[in-house]
């Protein structure tokens, strides 16, 4: 019945004014309880102020600011742990940069690079989320990116770019365009480290996207949706090692490796 509901909702061109609406709702249901607790007037256990529950929610579906700060700790302690396994000290990188940085779930967590010269940079497509970055976390720069490329960034800027749920809402003519567009301000031997949704989701599908998934082919739902969270893209290993690595080393796959972000899985790619 929901299937056909979404479908039906396709159909008439109400599919996306309906789901901008349940975004509005999202949002504005918890602006009271925002004045109540009044977060942007607090500040997390790393010192820095914690973004309005309403632009929590936007990110990640739940208003809990626990679950907000243990998911960006956890997902910043990862990529740490992921660099160290290759003895790669990234707090000695000149610049860093968070593709999808939302309102900074894990770009607070690398705060003390910047203490230490460590370039930190957030780029995201919601001008809200960047404003309140701007306006919070000083230590770093932030930058509004558009649904396509290019970024604001000269070309061989970064040592490492890392993009976490960002990949899983776009669909294939955007995959490709950004994976270019990050190789492009990556400097050569730089990393780019990204999660997709994989084989863990594989039970999420229906069958005729099972069928596809199967054949190695990208899934994905809502283009019409593409940069929300509504829009959802579903990567079989295969497809990402052929179409998306071009011009890259594959130093790491990790099923399920993303920690902080549900069950999806990590990518660690070097340009060549």
């Amino acid at each position: 019945m929901k299937a056909y509901l979404i479908y039906a909702l396709q159909k008439l061109n109400l599919l996306l004014p309906i789901f901008r609406f349940h975004e509005w709702v999202k949002t504005a249901r918890y602006s009271l309880s925002d004045r109540a607790k009044n977060n942007q007037d607090k500040s997390g256990p790393d010192g820095l102020p914690l973004p309005p529950t309403k632009l929590i929610v936007l990110v990640a579906g739940d208003p809990s600011i626990m679950s907000f700060l243990r998911g960006g700790e956890m997902a910043a302690n990862n990529i740490k742990n992921i660099f160290q396994n290759i003895d790669v000290q990234i707090n000695e990188f000149s610049a860093i940069l968070d593709f999808g940085c939302g309102c900074g779930r894990v770009i607070r967590q690398f705060h003390s690079f910047a203490k230490m010269g460590v370039g930190i940079y957030g780029s995201d497509y919601n001008p809200v989320l960047i404003d309140w970055c701007q306006k919070e976390l000083g230590f770093a720069n932030f930058s509004t990116n558009q649904l396509t490329p290019p970024l604001k960034f000269d070309d061989e800027k970064f040592d490492l770019i890392y993009s976490l749920s960002v990949f899983t809402h776009l669909p294939e003519s955007l995959q490709s365009a950004w994976i270019n567009e990050l190789a492009r301000i990556l400097k050569p031997g730089g990393y780019l480290l990204f999660s997709t949704h994989g084989e863990a989701d594989f039970a999420m599908l229906n069958a005729a996207e099972k069928e596809k998934f199967r054949a190695n082919e990208l899934v994905v739902r809502y283009e019409e949706v593409s940069g929300t969270n509504m829009c959802a893209a579903f990567h079989p290993e295969i497809y990402v090692r052929e179409q998306l690595t071009q011009g890259f080393e594959v130093m790491d796959f990790i099923f399920r490796g993303a920690y902080g972000n549900g069950y999806q899985d990590l990518w660690l790619l070097r340009k060549l």
